[in-house]
């Protein structure tokens, strides 16, 4: 499953590490070649969704013409029983788990030539203060709450790669903001009560069902300190509650994913020892998906200092290298900022 991990805190904020963004999770019905290729053009068009910050990519005629070969893009993939039945034309068949790791070179590079940004696993975490009223009457919503709301907010947050915060309903929580004042779009308590999870974006809303069993949201939600509201109707919690996980990383990555996708690094390399291995790496380093040029800085005796010019975060020119194992990582942040490899051959 897609994971997260505290990284580090920025500017009062807590930026969060979104793991293995280039894994995809699909159901099949069994372990065919035929269910494997389905399975694959769906595992590919949800990592280049999630990577790429945008569910426009699909609209994309070279993104559509990649799903037709998705196999250029995985380098492995594994199954899983599970609990999970799917219902094929209402025959009810046990479903299996298709997990396949992408190429994030490959993956990068496709999107590159499709003009999409590549986000970066360092991305805004958001706290959810959401208020529901049902046959249990009108509550906050916990991490441990309402579990259909709950499980379908974390599903559709791991497809998009969203990094989701839970506040506590602890007594701190309840003294700083109550079910009320969630409800009624209070937003500067909203904003008040949000303060000790330090988060990059806040959602908050209301959820109800109608006497047509229809759901009802009214949502605010915050990126950066401006507020934008709207509301919503659909006959399922799950429509409902994709399309707000959706809008919300669709305006997160426009905020973030252009902006963190350029940039330029040093990187030192030491056991450089002859001409045929100062060619071989940087022809390996030009070949690295997220560098876009590099030039030499400095050559002294078996070590050079390159100037990378990236797309992407330094993260994940840190990721692409550790999956290749041509350089191992001694440092990221050493003298003057300098990554610190050194060259295996």
């Amino acid at each position: 499953m897609i994971g997260f991990c505290v990284l580090f805190h920025l500017n009062s904020v807590m930026a969060l590490t979104v793991e293995d963004l280039y894994v995809a999770e699909v159901l099949v019905t069994d372990e065919s070649e035929d269910q494997r290729k389905k399975g694959a053009r769906a595992g590919l068009l949800q990592v280049l969704v999630r990577v790429s910050g945008t569910s426009g990519v699909e609209a994309s005629s070279l993104i559509a013409g990649s799903l037709r070969n998705p196999s250029a893009y995985y380098y492995q993939y594994s199954y899983e029983s599970t609990e999970k039945i799917l219902n094929i034309e209402g025959v009810p068949i046990p479903a299996r788990l298709l997990q396949i790791h992408f190429d994030p070179s490959a993956v990068a590079r496709l999107l590159r030539q499709g003009v999409f940004p590549v986000w970066g696993s360092n991305r805004p975490s958001v706290l959810l203060w959401i208020a529901v009223s049902d046959d249990e009457g009108r509550r906050l919503l916990g991490e441990s709450g309402n579990v259909s709301i709950v499980e379908h907010l974390k599903d559709q947050a791991r497809l998009r790669g969203l990094p989701l915060l839970f506040p506590l309903l602890d007594l701190e929580d309840t003294s700083a903001i109550s079910t009320a004042e969630v409800w009624g779009a209070f937003l500067q308590r909203v904003d008040s009560a949000s303060v000790r999870y330090r988060p990059d974006s806040v959602l908050t809303g209301r959820l109800q069902v109608d006497s047509l069993g229809r759901w009802n949201a009214d949502w605010s939600y915050r990126i950066e300190d401006q507020w934008r509201s709207f509301d919503d109707v659909a006959f399922s919690s799950k429509e409902i509650l994709d399309r707000i996980i959706d809008k919300l990383a669709n305006e997160l990555a426009d905020q973030y994913a252009l902006d963190s996708s350029r940039g330029a690094v040093n990187m030192r390399v030491e056991a450089v020892e002859n001409l045929s291995d100062y060619a071989e790496l940087s022809r390996y380093l030009e070949s690295l998906t997220p560098v876009v040029n590099s030039f030499v800085v400095r050559i002294q005796e078996d070590e050079v200092e390159f100037r990378l010019s990236i797309e992407g975060q330094r993260e994940q020119l840190i990721e692409t290298i550790e999956l290749d194992e041509k350089m191992v990582l001694i440092t990221s942040e050493g003298e003057q900022d300098i990554m610190h490899y050194r060259w295996l051959r």
